[in-house]
């Protein structure tokens, strides 16, 4: 603050600035607490939608081994590519359900839907590269998604790589 004269100027400009921008605002669902409730919801869901995958895989099986000419010996490479099967099955099954609704069956059954960070539906980028969380989730023995119990943001490895969350409608 200057005096000049009888006026008294007052300088702004090196008033720190305030940011309302809403980037910045951490909504509810992002934070780990409430993540953490939602755990077992989301595991019935995984569960709900595994089931209803395996049931589609069976289907798949059955056809497959009733096309088959001649006896079929079951060995490794067999059980290799069934089990491949079911994995492209599960991450195709809950691909589409993300990129068209933000929600599988089974987190519909429980509310549950996938937003952004700012709380949207997820766009079609961000359904994608949550797609590709499944597929590094669902490689090692479902792990990605077992990491959410011990990750201190309860977040799966699909919830990480996307930077998207479940959140409870």
């Amino acid at each position: 603050m200057q005096r000049k004269g009888r006026r008294t100027i007052i300088d702004i400009s090196r008033q720190p600035g305030l940011d309302f921008d809403d980037q910045n605002y951490e909504a509810e669902f992002t934070l780990p607490g409430y993540q953490q409730k939602l755990l077992l919801p989301r595991t019935y869901a995984l569960l709900t939608d595994l089931a209803i995958v395996f049931g589609l895989f069976l289907i798949f099986v059955v056809a497959t081994l009733s096309e088959m000419a001649g006896d079929l010996t079951i060995n490794r490479t067999v059980l290799g590519i069934y089990a491949a099967a079911y994995l492209i099955l599960v991450v195709a099954y809950l691909s589409l359900f993300m990129l068209s609704t933000s929600q599988t069956t089974g987190m519909r059954v429980l509310n549950l839907t996938v937003v952004n960070r700012r709380g949207n539906p997820l766009t079609p980028p961000e359904a994608l590269m949550r797609a590709f969380g499944y597929l590094i989730s669902a490689t090692p023995v479902m792990f990605g998604f077992l990491w959410a119990y011990i990750d201190p943001e309860h977040l799966t490895w699909a919830d990480k790589v996307s930077e998207t969350f479940v959140k409870k409608q």
